[in-house]
């Protein structure tokens, strides 16, 4: 995008100094204005303009606004990468609450399963377990990114 605009700005400076340097103002007796190459002979007055100067004072707006642009789209790719930044963290975030959650559930069928080792106690801690690590899961994905 910039590099379309810095060459737009380059063929509008390069159109005006291919042009003549100096250009004629002309005012005629009906009123009208002309600008031409040439001095007319018909005109009532006739003003010589330095086109160079104007087209100088034109390119250095241009110059002027093409740094503006640079520097709202270097703010505008920053704020990009910032949310890019922002939401893979997020999402790291989850992927851990989730294997958290998947962890306590297996905890919990193990618990409940081992014939050994399945007193009330045991299930108990491992039904609080997969209740706390849901609970963090969900405070997560409320809070957002």
């Amino acid at each position: 995008m910039r590099v379309f605009f810095a060459l737009l700005l380059w063929l509008s400076a390069a159109g005006c100094l291919a042009e003549s340097i100096y250009a004629y103002k002309s005012v005629h007796t009906d009123g009208t204005v002309s600008y031409s190459d040439t001095r007319p002979a018909s005109a009532k007055s006739v003003t010589e303009v330095n086109v160079y100067q104007e087209s100088a004072a034109t390119e250095e707006q241009g110059k002027q606004r093409m740094q503006e642009m640079d520097a709202a789209t270097k703010r505008l790719e920053k704020q990009r990468a910032d949310a890019a930044a922002a939401r893979k963290k997020y999402d790291k975030r989850v992927a851990e609450a989730r294997r958290e959650v998947t962890d306590a559930q297996r905890g919990l069928t193990t618990a409940q399963q081992s014939k050994k080792h399945a007193t009330p106690e045991r299930i108990a801690l491992a039904e609080q377990r997969v209740r706390l690590a849901r609970q963090r899961l969900r405070e997560i994905e409320t809070a957002g990114f």
